[in-house]
C-alpha cells in the first residue's frame, strides 16, 4: 500500500503555546488509524489542521496532492468528516436535506441522492427520522445524522473526531461494526481521533498522542500490551484488555483478548 497522507515536519502554535513541533506521520491507503490521547494531546487541532479548518500549508500530502491553497478544494472532495459537535455543522431543516446537502454541491442527480439518502439511513437505522429537523435529535442521534452525511459521500478519506462519542454503548458497538464493514468494502482511508480505547477495536494501527508527540505506534494488541505506555498517554486499559492481560501473565490464556465472549470461551476450555 502506498502513503495516502504524509505528515512531514508540522509545527503549529497557539500563540505561544506550541502544539506541533517537527511532527512526522504517514498513513497508507486504505488503513485504519486511530489517533488515541487524552483531552490536550493535540488531536482536534490535527484534525483542523487535515480539514483546513487551520492553515498549515505544504507540510501534509493528502493523496498525492499537497495540503495548500491550490488544492484544498479537490482534496475536499474526496474528504468525509465528522465532528465531536455535529449541531454545529447542520444547515437544513431536516435530517434527508441534511444528507442531501453535500451531494448537491457535488452535483449528483436527483436518482442518485434519494438513492445514497436511502441507502445511508437504512444502514444506520435512522429511516424514522429523516423528515425531522435535525435540532430536535438526541445527541447520539445527531452524531448518526452526522456519519450517514458523511457515508453518503462514499469518501476515500473518512476522518472522525470523537464521532460516536455521544452514541450509547451498544448502538455505539453497532456503528463501529458499520464503519468496520463499509472500511472493508470501500478500502477507504479512515483517521479516528479518539480519547475512547474501546473505539479503537478494529483498527489497523494506533498511534498515541502525547503533548503533540507520538507516544506509541503499533497495532491493536501491541499497544494495547504497552501498559506504561497507555497511562503516560493518560489512558486507561478497558476492563477486558486489563483482566486478559493479568490472566496472560498467569498463563491461563496465550494471547490477549478484546471480545468478552471469546475471553470466556478460552477460559472454559
Amino acid at each position: 500500500m502506498e502513503n495516502f497522507i504524509k505528515i512531514e515536519n508540522l509545527n503549529f502554535s497557539y500563540g505561544k503555546n506550541k502544539i506541533y513541533d517537527h511532527f512526522n506521520l504517514t498513513i497508507k491507503e486504505g488503513e485504519w488509524v486511530s489517533i488515541l490521547g487524552a483531552n490536550g494531546a493535540g488531536k482536534t487541532t490535527l484534525v483542523k489542521i487535515l480539514v483546513g479548518l487551520y492553515k498549515n500549508y505544504d507540510t501534509i500530502t493528502i493523496d498525492g496532492k499537497i495540503l495548500n491553497k491550490k488544492n484544498y478544494r479537490d482534496i475536499r472532495k474526496i474528504m468525509g468528516v465528522i465532528l465531536d459537535n455535529p449541531e454545529i455543522e447542520f444547515v437544513c431543516e431536516t435530517v434527508r436535506d441534511e444528507i442531501a446537502f453535500n451531494l448537491e454541491n457535488l452535483q449528483y442527480s436527483k436518482k442518485e441522492i434519494k438513492e445514497r439518502i436511502d441507502e445511508v439511513s437504512k444502514l444506520l437505522k435512522i429511516e424514522d427520522i429523516l423528515d425531522v429537523e435535525p435540532h430536535r435529535l438526541s445527541g447520539g442521534q445527531m452524531q448518526k445524522v452526522s456519519i450517514a452525511s458523511a457515508l453518503a459521500l462514499k469518501p476515500k478519506l473518512l476522518i472522525l473526531d470523537e464521532a460516536i462519542s455521544m452514541i450509547d454503548p451498544f448502538d455505539k458497538e453497532n456503528i463501529l461494526k458499520i464503519i468496520k464493514e463499509y472500511h472493508k468494502n470501500e478500502n477507504t482511508t479512515i483517521i479516528n481521533f479518539t480519547s475512547d480505547i474501546e473505539e479503537t477495536i478494529y483498527s489497523d494501527r494506533i498511534v498515541g498522542l502525547y503533548k503533540g508527540q507520538i507516544g506509541i505506534d503499533g497495532t491493536l494488541k501491541a499497544v494495547l500490551s504497552e501498559d506504561r505506555a497507555m497511562k503516560k498517554l493518560g489512558l486507561d486499559l478497558p476492563f477486558i484488555v486489563d483482566l486478559s492481560t493479568k490472566l496472560k501473565l498467569y498463563g491461563l490464556i496465550d494471547d490477549i483478548e478484546l471480545d468478552i465472549d471469546k475471553l470466556v470461551n478460552k477460559l472454559w476450555k
